[in-house]
């Protein structure tokens, strides 16, 4: 499933599919959402999404590796 990230996703907690938190949208650019974390979670969604890092710490997440926005959060389509 595709999902359009649009500026309302701003704050929203990121969250992989076992509900585990991995940050929180920062912005949302060019259809990416920029979504900020601590070093150690960045480099790991390195390496589970193919979007890879902006820096230290913040990762992009495009809408293809999403599998649900909510009011809340938005869900990731990877595991843990």
């Amino acid at each position: 499933m595709t999902v359009a990230l649009t500026e309302d996703e701003v704050d929203k907690r990121v969250v992989d599919r076992d509900g585990t938190e991995m940050g929180t949208v920062v912005d949302v650019h060019h259809g990416a959402a920029h979504v900020t974390a601590d070093e150690e979670t960045v480099e790991e969604m390195q390496t589970r999404l193919p979007q890879g890092s902006i820096d230290e710490t913040t990762y992009a997440v495009h809408d293809e590796s999403v599998a649900e926005i909510t009011d809340e959060e938005i869900v990731l389509d990877v595991s843990e």
